[in-house]
């Protein structure tokens, strides 16, 4: 990691909380709690961008099948075209 300036904070957590911390990382809370930070972060952070795709995804269907409906006369109607040059 390299050397950053670093901030000061105060934060309050649950006892069971900071007995936990110690016992992970006694040497170094404050680089523990950055990472866990960071890490949970990303994971938040992956998860909206997933949930906006999935949403994203669902409204290009919904447009592609309008879509589709619109030009299903035409396409019904060019199958029969070729159908009649077909067996003429």
């Amino acid at each position: 990691m390299t050397t950053k300036a670093r901030k000061r904070i105060n934060i309050t957590l649950p006892p069971e909380t900071v007995e936990l911390l110690d016992r992970i990382a006694p040497e170094n809370r404050s680089e523990f709690i950055n990472q866990a930070v960071r890490m949970h972060s990303q994971r938040l952070f992956k998860a909206r961008i997933r949930q906006q795709l999935k949403h994203a995804y669902a409204e290009r269907a919904k447009e592609d099948f309008a879509l589709a409906q619109e030009w299903e006369p035409i396409e019904r109607e060019l199958w029969e075209l070729a159908d009649t040059d077909a067996n003429s």
